[in-house]
């Protein structure tokens, strides 16, 4: 299993994205390997929103990301728990990172695709960040 950060998202529908063709090599990486993926609630809120403004429809990309991904709902709990994730860290990961990280935990998930150099700061985790 492979977790997927919002970054990639982005990259992958905003063609004037920095990492545009990073996050489509990776999405054909993904293909290949045919390893699940899987999101929470925060990335899926941070890539609807990030559609704002762009000509791509929220509706389409709601069923997309929905359609492609696992996506974990995120409960009180999880956000209590990222609160004391947050703490570990020294305050040091935004919280949507500890999010992120608690899901990844929750699940034994140890790889993500991410822009964001705070995963990098984590021994435990993989991130694929180019291909």
């Amino acid at each position: 299993m492979i977790f997927l950060d919002t970054g990639y998202f982005k990259g992958l529908y905003d063609k004037n994205d920095f990492h545009h063709e990073t996050s489509l090599r990776i999405k054909d990486y993904l293909e290949k390997s045919n390893e699940a993926t899987v999101i929470n609630t925060t990335v899926l809120v941070e890539t609807l929103n990030g559609s704002v403004g762009t000509r791509i429809s929220v509706k389409e990309l709601y069923d997309e990301l929905h359609d492609e991904n696992q996506v974990i709902e995120l409960t009180k709990k999880d956000y209590l728990k990222s609160v004391e994730v947050n703490s570990w860290f020294g305050n040091s990961l935004n919280y949507n990172d500890c999010t992120i990280f608690n899901t990844m935990m929750e699940m034994g998930i140890h790889k993500i695709v991410s822009f964001d150099g705070c995963f990098r700061k984590i021994n435990s985790l993989h991130v694929i960040y180019a291909i």
